[in-house]
């Protein structure tokens, strides 16, 4: 059956009139149990086409192919691309592991296509030049599938001299319509990008980018997250004023408010449109394995679950936990400890090699530049409430929060232990 495609780097997105029209092969259903709305995902969204918009897969199984067989190509000699291949092969069949859906969409894809779902980067100054400079590097990130975080704090505030016609600034707030229509614009033709937008809980326009949101036609494209300060925190606590602070080398601007007043907006605002989000940034800087060498993070992506450097990007994957139960539902089920260290290993060099893959099919230069720099990687699990069932845990029961702490530890370890031997290896 011939459809009308259009294409955007995250894959063929078939308006809705055309969806409907769209025929799943019997072998892409029967590959799913007959669930015919997994399968049309998969059909629509991962199967590969070629760049006619000709179907070349019909079923999980060779996707797993092409993308083992793909980022195994980076390895060294053949027979260690080769025995790569068939482990990743292992790795992804059955959703042992599942990587992020660029990565899956993005492997032996001939478009423009980045294999990472999402970046970061800042406004590299305070000035209308930086503005727009950004907007053309985040359509650009759009325009290859990618989403992108970035943060405002570096706006001067509202009621700031400028030197130019306008004599005070509009402040940091007024420039989200614009970012967000950059983000709507590129994607309108089927999957759209996706944007967060932060600033610092001590910015002069913290309480206006609170409340940016109650207008509902404003900022439609974008998340939009505050950054916590542990200061900030204890000002609440204490029922304190908090200092509201800007400086540049052009201007500067301090003004105090009640920290509960911002505190409350934010909890306002949480329970009438879940946004905005809080981001404790304190804490993450505290914690963060990467705050040295040109890695400090200074960012999130738009979905806030990995911190970023300057043009950092987001290279993910998560272990399936639930795959990893032998006899389940029994009285004697059992973790296969074995494999889930197996897979968890794989995962960690899988990522690693998605990095070396994707070198040339970043959207920007200094994309690259930073994933090669840090490489960095997230692996993550998914499936644990799964797993729980299968071993007949209860959530509430002592035993089980102490098998899963004892779980996320071993699998900690053996991400960071597998990382380091890779580091000496390559």
């Amino acid at each position: 059956m011939t459809t009308a495609i259009e294409e955007r780097g995250d894959g063929p997105n078939l308006p809705e009139q055309k969806r409907a029209q769209v025929v799943i092969p019997p072998e892409t259903l029967a590959a799913f149990g007959g669930d015919e709305l997994r399968a049309r995902v998969f059909y629509e969204k991962y199967a590969l086409r070629d760049v006619s918009g000709k179907q070349i897969e019909r079923t999980p199984s060779q996707m797993w192919h092409r993308v083992a067989s793909e980022l195994a190509s980076v390895e060294g000699e053949e027979g260690t691309r080769r025995e790569w291949a068939s482990k990743f092969y292992w790795l992804l069949e059955d959703y042992r592991f599942v990587p992020g859906g660029r990565i899956l969409f993005g492997a032996g894809q001939p478009r423009n296509a980045t294999l990472l779902n999402c970046y970061f980067f800042g406004i590299r100054e305070d000035s209308i030049e930086a503005i727009f400079d950004f907007c053309k590097e985040a359509a650009r990130t759009y325009s290859y599938g990618g989403g992108v975080g970035t943060d405002i704090s570096v706006l001067r505030p509202k009621g700031s001299p400028v030197n130019n016609a306008a004599i005070f600034s509009s402040g940091a707030v007024s420039f989200m319509e614009l970012l967000s229509t950059t983000t709507g614009t590129i994607g309108q033709a089927g999957r759209r990008g996706a944007q967060m937008i932060t600033i610092r809980v001590d910015h002069p326009d913290v309480i206006d980018f609170i409340n940016v949101k109650k207008d509902l036609k404003k900022v439609n494209y974008a998340n939009i997250s505050v950054k916590i300060t542990d200061a900030f925190m204890r000002a609440v606590e204490r029922d304190e004023d908090f200092e509201l602070k800007f400086k540049n080398e052009k201007v500067e601007l301090n003004r105090k408010v009640r920290a509960r007043e911002i505190w409350k907006q934010l909890v306002k605002g949480a329970w009438e449109s879940d946004e905005p989000g809080v981001i404790f940034w304190d804490t993450i800087k505290r914690e963060s394995t990467t705050e040295y060498n040109q890695m400090e993070v200074e960012g999130v992506n738009p979905c806030s679950e990995q911190t970023l450097e300057n043009y950092g990007n987001c290279c993910l994957g998560s272990v399936n936990l639930s795959a990893f139960v032998q006899e389940p539902f029994t009285d004697h089920s059992i973790v296969d400890w074995d494999s889930l260290v197996r897979a968890t290993q794989y995962a960690v060099r899988f990522l690693d090699d998605v990095l070396d893959y994707n070198a040339e099919r970043h959207p920007l230069p200094q994309q690259k530049k930073a994933s090669l720099w840090s490489r960095r990687i997230g692996v993550g699990i998914t499936g644990l409430g799964d797993m729980l069932i299968k071993l007949g845990l209860k959530y509430d029961e002592d035993a089980t929060i102490e098998f899963v702490d004892k779980l996320f530890e071993r699998v900690t370890n053996v991400i960071y232990g597998y990382s380091t031997e890779l580091a000496k290896e390559k």
